[in-house]
């Protein structure tokens, strides 16, 4: 191993040994051997789970990289194997420094024993004398912040204060690797942005770090290089807005796997080979899609996503009128996948189900897939009107604004319609169409918004 390496990994692979019943445990210890002894050949009592498939990667000294990809993809046994605390089935795992890791919430700790006396068994773990940790005891008191609870048994601490003592741990104790796999996610935004800045002063002084996180803009603003898994298998390495890219086109694609809606893309990242992906997919049939004008009731239904209310999380609502579908539109296709900047038209098909004798008010708002609202765009301030509608008519309402959102994260619409204006909702509909975004070319969007923007250094 190469002294420029922290970590090399080469030909990874590692396989769970699942059994049925705990029966079949004693039969797989006993009959095989039976079996082999009679000449007969071996019956396995288990089935096999590759968590791991032959992973190959080196990580160099002082890099930070992020570990990215869908739950059940092989992250936290990557990184379980890369700490020792798993033994690989193949392959071969090397490291240079001392570990700190972060992989679950508690881990090392013993729960029985104080806050205080964890710091000093953390400490023995990784080989730090009692000396050593003295000199940094009052900073690691100070950077976890819990006050009188140092002193309490760790079996009484909330999550939060959890994880501040035992990151406070691992990053006074000078380790030469740092993992952190999702733990920092319970913590709250302040404590968050602390970690975040301490993780950057250790970059700084030369540790290598591994980020495990589902927050595309916290590895894109720490890591510049990232490692996409799938199902076991390593996808693709290398920088992370581009890895960032193909993880979310791949999120969107083995989300509507179960679907029986075909799945294209519009726009996809030539860098991405994603032009393979998207002529593997079926294209919508020309009575789905809009060529021009106003698009009918008939016509706005979505052949990229699930069905519409299997795409809802929640609705509110008198229930007068439903919208019962919406797709997102980039030019004359709908979208799943869109670049930066791009124009887009958000088509929604209001279903009038009783008299709205009134004027009322539309509305869209763009979120995040955690709920978090980036914009809206209202009819009320927009100074569009609504006319009143009778009970079974069907209205399409539309939606266009050029999308400032960065790469790198999944988005969701959110629809709503109130009667009168400023009145109560009809219905509101929560996650009604989703969408990704790409960045083409090598234009770097650290956050969550392109806005233009002028520096001048005087």
């Amino acid at each position: 191993m190469s002294s420029e390496l922290a970590i090399s990994i080469q030909g990874l692979s590692k396989c769970y040994q699942i059994y049925g019943q705990p029966r079949d445990r004693l039969k797989q210890m006993l009959l095989p051997r039976l079996q082999r002894w009679t000449a007969r050949t071996p019956r396995r009592y288990y089935d096999e789970f590759w968590a791991l498939k032959n992973i190959s990667f080196d990580i160099r000294r002082g890099e930070a990289v992020g570990i990215v990809g869908r739950n059940g993809s092989g992250k936290s046994t990557l990184l379980q194997l890369i700490c020792g605390t798993l033994t690989p089935t193949m392959g071969t795992v090397e490291t240079r420094g001392r570990i700190a890791a972060l992989l679950e919430l508690g881990s090392g700790f013993n729960p029985e024993f104080t806050g205080r006396e964890n710091v000093y068994l953390n400490g023995a773990i990784l080989g730090i004398g009692k000396e050593q940790l003295d000199q940094v005891f009052e900073r690691i008191v100070r950077f976890a912040d819990i006050g009188d609870h140092l002193d309490q048994p760790v079996k009484t601490y909330s999550s939060g204060m959890f994880v501040r003592l035992a990151f406070a741990v691992q990053m006074h104790l000078d380790p030469e690797i740092l993992i952190v796999d999702e733990a920092l996610s319970v913590g709250d935004q302040f404590f968050q942005a602390k970690c975040y800045a301490a993780i950057r002063t250790m970059m700084d002084n030369g540790t290598t770090v591994l980020f495990v996180s589902h927050s595309a803009a916290t590895v894109k603003a720490l890591c510049p290089r990232a490692v996409l898994l799938s199902h076991g298998e390593l996808i693709v390495d290398g920088p992370a807005s581009k890895v960032l890219d193909r993880y979310f086109v791949l999120g969107s694609l083995e989300a509507n796997a179960g679907s029986s809606a075909p799945t294209a893309l519009v726009a996809p990242d030539d860098d991405l080979d994603l032009d393979a992906v998207a002529d593997a997919a079926a294209a919508p049939s020309s009575e789905t899609m809009h060529a021009g004008g106003n698009a009918s009731a008939a016509q706005v239904v979505s052949a990229l996503q699930p069905p519409f209310e299997r795409r809802v999380s929640h609705r509110v609502g008198s229930g007068q009128a439903r919208y019962v579908e919406c797709r997102v539109m980039a030019g004359a296709d709908e979208a799943i996948f869109v670049e930066t900047g791009a124009t887009l038209r958000v088509q929604a098909v209001l279903d009038v189900i009783e008299d709205c004798p009134q004027e009322g008010e539309v509305g869209m708002v763009v979120s995040t897939t955690e709920g978090v609202e980036l914009f809206a765009i209202n009819s009320f301030f927009h100074g569009a009107r609504v006319p009143a509608m009778k009970a079974g008519e069907k209205h399409v309402v539309e939606f266009e604004f050029v999308s400032p959102l960065s790469s790198g994260a999944r988005y969701r619409i959110d629809l709503g319609y109130r009667m009168p204006v400023q009145g109560e909702y009809v219905d509101k509909v929560f996650a009604a169409a989703g969408f990704s975004v790409a960045n083409q070319g090598d234009r770097i969007i650290p956050l969550l918004f392109d806005v233009p923007g002028k520096i001048t250094v005087a």
